[in-house]
């Protein structure tokens, strides 16, 4: 059997990449969604699966207290997300407005791919030897005869854990918002600024409302993956306080797949909400360029 041959600029060819990425994304991504969705709906114990539908696996969630589990996960993805956000949308304005080419900015390029290309583990480890109360911090301070003993909260603590979560997923809530800005013509800034209007203003009205996908997509990028994120909080935290990803863990140990499928369906129900934020502010943003345009 000869397979038919597809040039590689006719529309087929697209078709035909867009058609393999569909299926590699519902094989990898949607497929074991749907089955963790079914298997916190089912009653299970150890590999033995009762084929009856039952939301025990929901209850043991509130009756057992774990729910505090998850408030305490949203409350640290929400903190992350937060700081992430206020500093990272002006170092993408400046990245995408002010900056010139130049070593600078392919070094700062380098720096927000780096965590990419790092495994968790040994990128976070680090932090022990410059928190902890014989290290790097500690040390300086010590010998500049700022403090007399070692800071013990710098880890091992909640001050670690979000430390240690802000660096690597600052890149992805600078990199969806820096393609957001860039797509904003100079021109229209520029009339912005000829109408008479400060730069403030040119800030709220203009570039905050055309950057508005871009900021919830770095929002989304940020939150459901530091929900998710189980080696910063187990290597800085010291496993002092239980998150999300160590309860799925531990259930999964246990063979309650049950449980752990619920836990997961929660991280899963976040980002279905999120995700239609996305949806509104690409809406938005598309109505407010095209009456910039008509104006």
């Amino acid at each position: 059997m000869r397979w038919p041959r597809i040039a590689a600029g006719s529309p087929g060819w697209e078709h035909a990449i867009v058609y393999a990425l569909a299926v590699l994304w519902s094989l990898g991504v949607l497929l074991p969604t749907i089955i963790s969705l079914f298997l916190s709906v089912l009653g299970a114990r150890g590999v033995h699966i009762s084929w009856h539908a039952s939301l025990d696996a929901y209850r043991d969630i509130l009756e057992s207290g774990r729910w505090e589990v998850v408030l305490r996960t949203m409350g640290l993805a929400a903190f992350v997300s937060v700081i992430c956000l206020l500093c990272g949308f002006p170092f993408a304005l400046w990245l995408a407005k002010r900056a010139r080419p130049g070593p600078l900015i392919q070094i700062i390029w380098m720096s927000l791919t780096i965590p990419f290309f790092l495994d968790p583990s040994a990128r976070t480890v680090v932090w022990r030897t410059v928190l902890g109360t014989t290290g790097l911090v500690n040390t300086v301070l010590q010998r500049l005869h700022l403090i007399h003993a070692p800071i013990e909260w710098l880890l091992f603590s909640d001050f670690s854990v979000y430390f240690g979560l802000i660096g690597p997923y600052f890149p992805n809530m600078v990199m969806p918002i820096y393609l957001s800005i860039l797509l904003i013509e100079d021109d229209l800034l520029q009339a912005s600024v000829d109408l008479g209007a400060s730069p403030w203003a040119t800030l709220r009205r203009v570039v905050i409302p055309l950057a508005m996908p871009g900021i919830v997509a770095g929002v989304i990028f940020t939150f459901v993956p530091v929900m998710g994120d189980s080696v910063v909080p187990n290597i800085l935290g010291g496993g002092n306080k239980e998150y999300l990803a160590d309860t799925v863990m531990s259930l999964s140990t246990s063979m309650n797949y049950s449980g752990a499928a619920a836990f997961a369906t929660i991280i899963v129900t976040m980002a279905a909400i999120l995700a239609p934020l996305f949806w509104l502010a690409r809406q938005r943003a598309a109505v407010r360029i095209e009456r910039r345009r008509q104006s």
